[in-house]
């Protein structure tokens, strides 16, 4: 039946509207648990301390602390997109993507403007703290490519 196969594409095309990308609703972990979830898509919150990074081309936004366990690493050529990072300083951040180790801290690399965002300090619905790499190849999103 066509009426049947319209309302079928309908609804699916809400749906798709409508979903929350499985980043969107990972519950925040702190700057200390980052070591714990290497590998992992999470969301870190925590206080930002914006400064440009004494070793390589592009700014460490340190959550937490500059000696914190955890950092977001923007490469140069990417600042572009976040035209008020100075702003940050002092803010309650959220910073969204896979954990890699540098230098013995926990880091995101920030590529992309969805992956730097005001905290919400609230803990999401599904209670996922983080979502594994399988996330990327399953079409979960950009934020954690």
């Amino acid at each position: 039946n066509g009426g049947t196969m319209k309302h079928l594409l309908a609804a699916a095309a809400v749906t798709a509207i409508f979903a929350v990308p499985a980043y969107a609703a990972l519950s925040p972990i702190t700057s200390d648990q980052s070591l714990s979830n290497v590998g992992q898509c999470v969301a870190v919150e925590g206080t930002a301390s914006v400064r440009k990074d004494p070793q390589r081309f592009g700014t460490d936004i340190d959550v937490d602390g500059e000696h914190s366990s955890f950092l977001g690493f923007i490469p140069q050529g990417n600042e572009k997109q976040f035209p008020d990072l100075d702003s940050l300083n002092g803010q309650n951040i959220r910073i969204t993507g896979v954990v890699h180790v540098y230098l013995g801290r926990g880091e995101v690399q920030i590529t992309n403007l969805p992956q730097l965002t005001a905290a919400s300090g609230e803990p999401s619905d599904s209670g996922l703290a983080h979502v594994g790499a399988e996330f990327n190849r399953n079409g979960g999103g950009t934020v954690c490519s």
